[in-house]
């Protein structure tokens, strides 16, 4: 799914996301709004069965990374000042970085490559 404002879309009815062989995905990183400025994330859709997002970490700089805790693998979700996990309050900050345990990394990253504004991941 990928978050618009708030709400959730199935990535399948976003045109900016697109299921690619190998169970790759393609993002449309411009028609992605959460990913308009630096320090926007978002959940982005499904990995190979895994909830994956996407941050802007610079003009032209994006990590992807796994939204199941470290911790415990219950899967995360987005607040106000980054990842939160519902079983145990592990926090993390919008590009997956741990700021608060009991997890002792932070979320997984996930290959990502740029070019030309489209995003391949896996």
């Amino acid at each position: 799914v990928l978050a618009l404002g708030g709400a959730e879309v199935p990535a399948a009815a976003n045109p900016a996301v697109k299921k690619l062989s190998g169970g790759r995905l393609s993002v449309d990183l411009k028609a992605v709004p959460a990913l308009a400025k630096v320090g926007g994330a978002t959940r982005i859709g499904t990995l190979r069965g895994v909830p994956v997002a996407i941050a802007r970490t610079g003009t032209s700089k994006y990590l992807a990374f796994s939204l199941k805790c470290p911790h415990q693998g219950v899967t995360v979700t987005r607040n106000e000042n980054g990842w939160v996990c519902s079983a145990h309050l592990s926090e993390f900050e919008p590009d997956g970085d741990l700021v608060l345990g009991p997890a002792t990394t932070g979320l997984a990253r996930v290959p990502i490559k740029v070019s030309r504004g489209l995003a391949t991941l896996g």
